[in-house]
């Protein structure tokens, strides 16, 4: 009793700590992987079991493999297409989102949705309308891609892995199949029709530079050349004569009101709100530089060499819990950072004070030859029109025959998935589809981390009893409502989870309870995996319960709460079909 208790409580703080996302996943679950080796719950050698187990092998596996087919080409190969041929914007979003679906279950729905955001912000911008309306549904549709094949979600694989330990047999490659696909084609369906009505109109904080590109904080020291030194602000703002608000001076690391009759002072830091426009004319007319350039010349911030770019802050990025002053972001990849805008409003903190989260959209300015390079070395996401990387018809052929190879041998049972995507992924090496550090780079390292330290969490629950006492709660439920039931029940409970914590950690505390569920009621553990897969992968309630939808919601001017005005009714929909075809091809009594 006393190991159960130890265990739960071991497992409600980590399922505390995802919520409160004050550490990344992949911290929280080594820490419940070290309560775990202190408080002596398992054994040594089962501590670190996870790191070592087929899944997370096949989940980097079909990272390299997905970022492969992203290198040649494939995906950009498809949206040159769609440019070309679809010019309503009707049928633009229709494309976007159904070939979301599609291309999200062949590679990472974040890369999928990487590559089509940029696209439909350009389609937007041309057309001179928000597309606050199509970045939501977009977000939607790449996830509903992933529950349609065995690698097209993480989850999927966990579920799988549990199944082969539970039952002897893992998952097909194609077993998702049936059920994802109704799924996703009904939901898609759902998007569709409703989207018009249920995603709310926003104007997103964020733009092109060329055009309307939304007030940002800003920082401007002013130099002892400035002819403004002991000038008032007033007569600054009306001399400079631009669009440009100032929310504060720093003064000796003090900040002060910023009254029209404050006299100004050379070092003198002035917090403002500008366009990138208005930003340069106040540069060029007060002498200032900014803070995060103190000894760079201002030619060299007016050059044509350099660029302003607009990013989203991707899951993996190393700025993720940084500071730019602490991480040193100038210094490090040469690059400023002019303002940061979050969750559809802009951060009204001192820049290199604040700290940065997964979504946020930063401004940078650089040279443009090393811009775009510095922006994939940190994780972020371009939300500018960007050059399509229309690969050659050989590579993408070449990539497609290795990838479709891996698929056939992991369908066959010729090779387990892990060594055929393991195989796979060095055969794309070999190719050149994929540099060395790529391959590594690709690789998303925190969900790995939080794969081999939290599964042994599961191994702790079942050892010790504590998701057979979870099971024995629902089990009880079923006395009064049919067995299928459960079925929809177990979904919901982990839809509703994964909302708030990774979707990885829901699979992977609720697959044992399930295995639970199946032998107290006497029916095959098979559809409660699935409904455990299907309710982990689709979190549509919350922006903070998946990375795509988190990477949307800035660009989209989202808040919280909207979420959940599509969500609802997408998830309603998910149970309505998900129960029924789960039962009809996975039967509760085989």
């Amino acid at each position: 009793m006393t190991s159960q208790i130890e265990v739960l409580a071991v497992l409600v703080a980590a399922i505390a700590l995802f919520i409160l996302d004050r550490w990344r996943y992949d911290v929280t679950a080594m820490l419940a992987l070290l309560a775990l080796a202190l408080l002596r719950i398992l054994p040594e050698r089962e501590l670190f079991s996870g790191f070592g187990n087929p899944a997370v092998i096949t989940v980097a596996g079909v990272m390299i493999v997905s970022r492969a087919l992203w290198n040649v080409g494939l995906v950009d190969a498809i949206t040159a297409w769609l440019l070309r041929h679809v010019q309503a914007r009707g049928g633009q979003f229709l494309a976007l989102t159904g070939l979301l679906v599609l291309t999200s279950t062949l590679i990472s729905d974040v890369g999928a949705l990487a590559v089509f955001l940029p696209v439909a912000l350009q389609i937007g911008r041309r057309s001179e309308q928000s597309t606050s309306k199509w970045l939501m549904p977009m977000a939607f549709s790449a996830l509903l891609g992933g529950i349609i094949t065995l690698i097209g979600t993480v989850p999927n694989i966990l579920i799988s892995n549990f199944r082969a330990h539970a039952v002897g047999h893992p998952f097909g490659m194609f077993s998702f199949t049936p059920v994802g696909a109704a799924i996703a084609g009904g939901d898609l369906l759902l998007i569709w029709l409703a989207a018009r009505w249920l995603v709310p109109q926003r104007k997103s904080p964020t733009s092109a530079v060329a055009q309307e590109l939304a007030e940002y904080v800003t920082e401007v020291e002013l130099n002892e050349e400035s002819k403004f030194i002991g000038s008032s602000l007033g007569e600054l703002l009306e001399e400079v004569n631009c669009d440009v608000s100032v929310l504060g001076v720093i003064r000796d690391e003090k900040r002060r009101a910023p009254g029209r009759y404050l006299r100004l002072k050379a070092g003198d830091i002035l917090l403002l709100e500008a366009e990138p426009e208005d930003l340069k004319v106040l540069l060029d007319a007060a002498k200032g530089t900014l803070s995060e350039d103190r000894g760079l010349a201002k030619k060299f911030l007016v050059s044509d060499e350099i660029a302003i770019e607009e990013a989203v802050l991707g899951p993996d990025s190393p700025l993720i819990g940084q500071s730019v002053g602490r991480f040193g972001l100038r210094r490090r990849v040469g690059v400023n950072m002019l303002a940061v805008a979050r969750r559809g409003s802009r951060v009204r903190e001192r820049l290199s004070q604040i700290t940065l989260h997964a979504g946020d959209v930063l401004l940078l300015q650089g040279d443009k030859a090393l811009l775009g390079e510095a922006m994939g070395q940190l994780g972020l996401l371009p939300l500018a029109k960007r050059d399509l990387r229309i690969g050659k018809p050989t590579r993408i052929l070449s990539a497609l025959t290795v990838f479709t190879a891996a698929v056939m041998a992991a369908a066959s049972g010729w090779l387990s998935v892990d060594v055929a995507f393991l195989g796979a992924a060095g055969l794309m090496l070999m190719l050149g589809h994929i540099s060395l550090r790529e391959m590594y780079a690709s690789i998303e390292w925190p969900i790995v981390i939080l794969l081999g330290a939290f599964m042994p969490i599961g191994l702790a629950m079942q050892k010790t009893g504590v998701a057979a006492g979870v099971a024995h709660g629902f089990v009880a439920l079923s006395h009064y409502m049919p067995a299928a039931g459960m079925v929809a029940i177990l979904m919901a409970t982990c839809m509703l989870l994964s909302n708030f914590i990774n979707n990885a950690a829901t699979a992977v505390i609720f697959a044992p309870v399930a295995l639970g569920i199946a032998h107290g009621m006497g029916i095959s553990v098979d559809p409660l995996l699935m409904a455990v897969a299907v309710g982990s992968c689709l979190p549509f309630l919350t922006p903070v319960g998946h990375q795509c939808t988190a990477l949307v919601m800035t660009p989209g001017g989202y808040r919280f709460t909207d979420y959940a005005r599509l969500g609802a009714p997408v998830s309603v929909l998910t149970l309505l079909i998900g129960t029924p075809a789960i039962l009809m091809v996975w039967p509760l009594h085989p």
